[in-house]
């Protein structure tokens, strides 16, 4: 069968789908329930803005970042990290953490010259930290870390 036709017989079944849902008197998956009036956005957080690292609270813990990332971008094409965490010749003002070698490690341990692309996308791992109360109650201790 063409492609054209496969997904005309596809917009057909799934506008009878629709018909019978209407006959059937389905308005909507929540029934005849008003949606309810909702609140304002939150003020936004308060990010620690912070020269020093901010202590880890486990093993293997990656460092949060002592900063607000929003203006970064980080996608295929880009990543503004780099430019001040990237290590270089150049003496940097900030002070910013080098990148550590295991983000220029691929999966066999080769070294590369650029960040492997499993190590790439920095905000997988590193989020900033914000200055916000816990959302759930916890006694989380934090162990001293050698």
């Amino acid at each position: 069968m063409k492609p054209s036709l496969t997904l005309l017989a596809l917009l057909v079944a799934g506008q009878a789908g629709l018909a019978g849902q209407v006959l059937a008197g389905v308005v909507s998956l929540r029934g005849d329930l008003p949606i309810p009036v909702t609140e304002p956005a939150p003020a936004p957080y308060k990010y620690v803005n912070d020269k020093e690292n901010i202590p880890r609270n486990f093993e293997q813990q990656p460092p949060l970042v002592p900063h607000t990332n929003e203006k970064y971008a980080i996608n295929l094409k880009e990543n503004g990290c780099l430019e001040c965490h990237m290590k270089g010749p150049e003496e940097d003002e900030a002070k910013s953490v080098e990148m550590s070698e295991s983000h220029f490690l691929d999966r066999n341990g080769n070294k590369l010259d650029r960040p492997t692309g499993t190590r790439y996308f920095c905000n997988q791992c590193h989020v900033p930290q914000a200055d916000a109360k816990p959302l759930v109650e916890n006694s989380f201790q934090s162990a001293a870390l050698k």
